[in-house]
């Protein structure tokens, strides 16, 4: 099983790096004031979907007892968060409940599927509680479904709720947008998937030094999910004792002495030793295109540390400074940014490169 599955979050304290809406997703349940549609918005891996499922639970789940208007007065009081063991919690882990309704609007984004929903909405749910609606990547829906959609997230039906979710929060329709409460999801910090892949290695007897997490962590940038799909994709193919080169190999890691290297050569003006390493690179099976995006990261660490902001660069190790003056360090920045735009149409992915190096070793 892939991790990124096996071990996603059940309940809101399972969540990690979105405290700011679980705290106040779980205020809403406990005062009972939960609004009737939300926006989840953010990029990818950063828990959007998982966010939603669990909300679905909490309203549903058989421990809570959450009111709609018109419900008589039960005793007890609303929970803050989903049991993860009741049969409608067991129902959404497995995909199995009729009172949660996930869309996906990449694939279903025209009006007729709008209409669909509105027409289902109207209906009480199987269990008499609350209908859940879920609607991923729902910046994809047309001007026509969304304006259709709009509707009904103004007069939305009694015990229904609705969750968007996108990673373009500007193509959502403003309309739509303003009839939901939005919440903005974090790229996580490399600690914290750090920390979680370590959970991980250690419950699946995994052996992998915190270096080579912290490279995962790195490549990831700030998606969970990514981190964990490629300690999945490292164990399907070296098992359960991982190294350096399986991660050369599966994720096409570029150790960090590589661009400390690359930075030598460039400070010395040893052009020919610069220019042979990345045509040995190309040689290699890297991409080039990436070999550069991962340079650019680095020497901004360099930067971000030469001023004192440290934790700015995301840095979870120590960064030895090479003695590089700023205004040669911006000069590098600023070939290598050109350079990565201009390989994405170069006939020879080396040949930006190569230039690059020869204007900086002049």
């Amino acid at each position: 099983m892939v991790f990124y599955r096996k071990y996603r979050p059940k309940k809101f304290s399972e969540v990690i790096g979105q405290e700011h809406v679980v705290q106040t997703l779980q205020g809403a349940l406990q005062s009972n004031t939960l609004a009737h549609a939300y926006l989840f918005t953010g990029p990818r891996g950063t828990g959007k979907t998982t966010l939603a499922r669990i909300l679905a639970k909490a309203i549903n789940c058989d421990q809570n007892v959450l009111r709609s208007e018109g419900d008589e007065i039960l005793s007890g009081a609303p929970r803050s968060d989903a049991c993860g063991v009741c049969d409608f919690c067991k129902e959404v882990e497995t995909g199995r409940s009729l009172d949660l309704i996930e869309i996906d609007a990449a694939s279903n984004r025209g009006i007729d599927e709008i209409r669909e929903l509105r027409e289902g909405a109207r209906f009480v749910s199987v269990r008499g509680k609350h209908k859940v609606y879920i609607i991923d990547e729902c910046h994809q829906l047309t001007k026509e479904a969304s304006n259709a959609l709009l509707k009904t997230l103004e007069e939305p039906p009694l015990k229904t709720f609705f969750v968007l979710a996108t990673t373009e929060p500007n193509k959502v329709l403003s309309t739509v947008a303003s009839r939901t409460q939005r919440f903005d999801l974090k790229k996580l910090k490399p600690h914290q998937i750090i920390a979680k892949l370590e959970y991980i290695a250690g419950v699946e007897n995994i052996k992998i030094g915190k270096n080579l997490l912290n490279s995962i962590a790195l490549q990831a940038d700030g998606s969970l999910r990514d981190a964990e799909s490629s300690l999945s994709k490292l164990v399907a193919f070296r098992g359960h004792d991982i190294d350096e080169n399986a991660i050369k190999e599966v994720l096409g890691f570029i150790p960090l002495e590589n661009f400390q290297n690359f930075l030598d050569f460039l400070l010395a003006k040893d052009r020919t030793k610069a220019i042979s390493m990345v045509n040995d690179l190309y040689e290699s099976g890297v991409d080039l295109s990436s070999f550069t995006k991962e340079l650019l990261a680095y020497l901004r660490r360099i930067l971000i540390t030469k001023a004192g902001l440290a934790v700015l660069a995301n840095q979870e190790f120590s960064l030895p400074v090479p003695n590089i003056e700023n205004q040669e360090l911006l000069k590098m920045l600023d070939s290598f940014f050109k350079a990565q735009q201009e390989i994405k149409i170069s006939p020879i992915p080396q040949l930006p490169l190569e230039i690059a190096i020869m204007e900086l070793c002049e």
